[in-house]
């Protein structure tokens, strides 16, 4: 048996009540169990649980994510990019080798050091989960990535899995495995996030696509299915091949969508349709490019280019960018951009030989941000405390998160969706819909009612989309026929071109 430490941060003061399936986070490389009081200004206020050594370092860097139960906030499991691990740091039952042999064994210790490159998600609420890892098969592995062509690495494989919890006794056991959601299909290595849909059941799952381009793709993750993938592209930002770094983030709403990457300046915002999972009147804005203090760096004209995260204020008045060398407030809606930016942090948070640059951020449940790292070599990292106030009263903390005694050093929040949102009080289509038409010419469905296929006509090689009344997108097709057999009997809506047909499935 493997034995292994690690850290976990236990937020408390404003979860009470609440789902705390992003309750506890796992921080850092062999790092140890701990806990604090969200309500002190130093975070960590609990004392180390030493379980043993590690017998190899436990690395859980930049893709890692964790998932708590809703009603305690109690550890479930946790996923480094490439293996899933129970609460006493076993590999659990199924769960290694979850991405292909060649990047498996990439690194010195399986594990990917590439921000959100691993995300889990409640599969309804009897125990399943599902687990979305982004990737590279071998044959790619083998054609670019080992023979170093160019500087493209991009991956090409969104595989899934589903662990079960109620497995073996609470330790779990991974149950499907290396499902395959995206092949063949060039993909950005960082820049996956969830929002929930707008019923407060279903989850959108965004995925960030091709360079040179920005592409955004999207599935609809649902208890019994996943649909998708549909793809939105936007002219801007034209996103380059570095892409080491970078996020995707929603407001506490889930309206709203902000992205970063990387040696791309730019600070992409967009609405968030919750019901749709559209993104809708993008912004594009230029994030100020400073001085790293670094002269050395800044006389060879880098400067601070480097993108690396984005979080939202919790009141939604702000977005919070970082880059490897500042932290910058952006009041997103104020009509003078200029007086909108506000530098937080310039330059390191420490002593140059101890900073390891600025990384991917998250909100605590306690309302404060926590700024990550890029490496894992120091057991502190910086903190936010009032991300609500504007300016320097937003309270940059140096330093602030603080666990001395761990073994290992502290890296990055776990990459979450909002486990905490709801319903939504938009009501989504087709329900919103004041008219719908049957026999209208311009697009017939029959036979109507039906238990096995629909027909359609006059809307040929047109895209043709069956919702059930919640709003849920069931069935896409671009034929003059659709399957329906095996869905639950009821009432459905087709939709296309801007039409929308009732129909029946018996």
């Amino acid at each position: 048996m493997r034995n292994i430490l690690f850290l976990i941060v236990l937020i408390s003061s404003h979860v009470i009540g609440q789902n705390k399936m992003g309750y506890t986070w796992i921080v850092g490389n062999n790092a140890s169990y701990g806990k604090f009081d969200g309500s002190s200004n130093t975070p960590f206020t609990g004392s180390l649980y030493t379980m043993a050594a590690p017998n190899y370092p436990y690395i859980f860097d930049g893709g890692h994510s964790n998932i708590c139960d809703s009603a305690t906030g109690k550890m479930l499991f946790l996923c480094n990019g490439m293996q899933v691990f129970d609460t006493l740091g076993n590999i659990i039952e199924n769960g290694d080798s979850l991405v292909p042999s060649k990047i498996y064994k990439h690194n010195a210790y399986p594990s990917s050091n590439l921000t959100q490159s691993s995300l889990i998600i409640p599969k309804g609420n009897g125990g399943l989960y599902y687990v979305f890892i982004p990737t590279v098969s071998d044959s790619l592995y083998n054609a670019i990535w080992a023979q170093q062509i160019g500087n493209k690495a991009a991956f090409d494989l969104l595989l899934y899995h589903v662990v079960d919890m109620n497995a073996n006794g609470g330790a779990g056991k991974v149950i499907e495995k290396n499902k395959v959601l995206l092949q063949n299909t060039e993909l950005h290595k960082t820049m996956m996030q969830a929002c929930r849909h707008s019923n407060g059941v279903d989850w959108w799952l965004l995925k960030q696509g091709a360079y040179g381009t920005n592409e955004i793709i999207r599935f609809l993750v649902t208890k019994d299915s996943i649909y998708g993938p549909y793809v939105q592209q936007f002219s801007e930002p034209a996103y380059v091949t570095y892409d080491m770094t970078g996020q995707f983030a929603f407001n506490k709403e889930g309206t709203k969508f902000a992205a970063v990457q990387g040696k791309t300046n730019k600070l992409f915002l967009a609405d968030f349709d919750r019901c749709t999972g559209e993104l809708n009147n993008a912004q594009i804005h230029n994030v100020p490019i400073d001085s790293t203090t670094r002269p050395n760096f800044d006389n060879i004209g880098l400067l601070d280019t480097i993108l690396s995260g984005v979080c939202f204020s919790p009141n939604n008045q702000f977005l919070y960018i970082s880059k490897w060398f500042n932290v910058y407030q952006f009041e997103y809606n104020m009509i003078d951009s200029n007086s909108a930016w506000y530098r937080v942090q310039h330059g390191p948070d420490t002593t140059h030989y101890a900073f390891e640059y600025f990384g991917q951020m998250r909100i605590g449940p306690d309302e404060r941000l926590y700024i990550g790292k890029g490496n894992g070599g120091f057991k502190q990292f910086s903190v936010i405390n009032s991300p609500n106030n504007k300016g320097a009263a937003c309270g940059f903390c140096r330093k602030c998160f603080r666990v001395d005694n761990a073994l290992g050093g502290l890296n990055s929040p776990p990459n979450m969706p909002d486990y905490t949102l709801g319903p939504s009080n938009t009501t989504c289509w087709p329900l919103a819909t004041p008219t719908i038409e049957k026999n209208k010419e311009s697009l017939l469905v029959y036979p109507n009612p039906s238990h096995t296929l629909f027909y359609f006509k006059n809307k040929t090689g047109q895209h043709k989309y069956l919702y059930n009344t919640l709003g849920q997108l069931i069935r896409t097709t671009q034929s003059n026929g659709m399957d329906v057999r095996g869905l639950h009997p009821g009432v459905y809506y087709v939709q296309c071109d801007g039409e929308t047909r009732k129909v029946i499935v018996e």
